[in-house]
């Protein structure tokens, strides 16, 4: 594009921007369907700003979006919201929506009063956005110098947009008792694998090419081996499980509900908050989904997500799906959590996970190395964009480790770019994982 042509980008997002600031003068009632309203049109005004806004505002000192804050704020505490853009300095700009947004963000958190059972309360329809309060470990992102709009432009609220490429966001309410007691350094997750697993596929042609669905996976000690990992989770006070795709068929799915809802009554335990089945193909309605059921600790289920991605290979062929059209969010106070299933997870350009803006997110995989390795690097691109953490629990299908693992595991590091696939191999049926600060 020409320099002219830049110019001009940058010349109409200038005229929106005082339409928008025009609108925003007319306010002169900060009520919290007001401020939620604006600060949604103020969040998608900077994030379609040039990029230049946006280079200048990851640039800046902190500080200098505090003291913009803190002049924002006394207008708004009499009820309105004026601003005008100071020129079109890019450090400029970026100065003022970056500390009027922050201004927002904070007085609307002040509404806060109670949390909702339904997750419709946080949606601004008509602007197709969510705005969820955060509270304890969710909010503890600290901000800095350097960091992008994306992971410190709020820091009472996360924007979670109502359709990402075309897939529609569900966010599920729930209230959170034993991840709310605790910082997330403190926060366990278990890993939970299977010993020799023997999948059962069915093979046959289809619209003009090799498809399958996983008919059983035979697995002798799969009974005990849930057992074990269950109490092992009690144990170690896990807030949440997985275990791998296409590995928990409906006998073993019955089993693990039951020993989750069947704990005597006297066990003081904290049960998980959240547990992830793994996966099976499930017929619904005559049709095939690859399908993980997301349990509480008591094995009362939350919701279920349908794979919204096919595997494909030379040998079985694709996958016989029908896929899943929407994205789901467990939204409770410690934390906003997502789940993929295998490939949803992979291509880093290609999924809407990419833009979430979530605490952690949970992956149940079945693959090989080369699978891993595409869960790491969009492992790393949501770290990067967001700061969020990626668990993913995977079966191998082969590896070429000669070291015994099971499976591998993706253990909400922080930098998940320095991982190799080497050292993400687990030999154990479970291992549990704590949440590290700078790995």
């Amino acid at each position: 594009m020409s320099r002219s042509g830049i110019d001009a980008d940058f010349g109409l997002w200038v005229k929106d921007a005082r339409a928008l600031a025009k609108t925003h003068s007319s306010i002169n009632f900060t009520d919290r369907e007001t401020l939620r309203r604006t600060l949604v049109e103020l969040h998608k005004l900077f994030l379609s700003s040039p990029g230049s806004v946006k280079k200048a505002y990851r640039a800046m000192a902190d500080k200098r979006i505090v003291i913009q804050e803190k002049v924002c704020e006394k207008a708004i505490s009499e009820g309105h919201v004026l601003w005008s853009l100071p020129g079109e300095e890019p450090e400029d700009i970026a100065a003022l929506l970056g500390g009027l947004i922050r201004a927002i963000d904070a007085t609307l958190g002040q509404y806060r009063s109670h949390w909702p059972s339904d997750s419709t309360r946080w949606l601004v329809d008509d602007l197709g956005w969510y705005v969820i309060p955060r509270d304890g470990p969710s909010r503890s992102r600290a901000a800095a110098q350097g960091q992008p709009y994306e992971k410190r432009g709020m820091l009472f609220h996360r924007m979670i947009p109502k359709k990402i490429n075309g897939y529609s966001v569900e966010i599920f309410s729930s209230r959170s008792r034993h991840m709310s007691k605790h910082e997330a350094e403190s926060w366990r997750v278990g890993a939970c694998l299977f010993g020799a697993i023997e999948l059962r596929p069915d093979i046959f042609e289809a619209r003009g090419e090799k498809r399958f669905v996983i008919l059983d996976a035979q697995c002798a000690t799969a009974a005990s081996v849930v057992n074990t990992q269950i109490e092992n989770a009690l144990n170690e006070q896990c807030v949440a499980l997985v275990w791998p795709e296409l590995t928990v068929p409906p006998a073993l799915l019955k089993r693990l509900r039951t020993l989750l809802s069947d704990r005597d009554v006297e066990d003081a335990r904290s049960p998980p908050e959240v547990v992830v089945a793994g996966s099976w193909h499930e017929n619904i309605d005559g049709r095939t989904v690859n399908r993980s059921r997301i349990f509480d600790g008591y094995g009362v289920e939350r919701f279920a997500y349908d794979k919204i991605e096919p595997y494909a290979d030379g040998d079985w062929g694709r996958e016989d799906i029908v896929p899943g059209t929407r994205v789901c969010v467990l939204a409770t106070e410690a934390a906003l959590i997502g789940f993929a299933i295998c490939l949803d997870f992979c291509d880093v350009n290609s999924n809407p996970f990419t833009e979430l803006d979530i605490d952690l997110i949970l992956v149940p995989s079945m693959g090989n190395d080369r699978t891993i390795e595409g869960h790491r690097n969009t492992a790393a691109a949501v770290e990067v964009r967001f700061g969020t953490r990626t668990f993913v629990v995977q079966h191998n299908l082969s590896t070429d480790f000669e070291d015994g693992r099971l499976g591998v595991v993706i253990p909400m590091p922080k930098r998940p770019g320095n991982a190799s696939t080497k050292d993400l191999g687990q030999n154990a049926i479970w291992k549990a994982y704590g949440w590290p600060k700078n790995a």
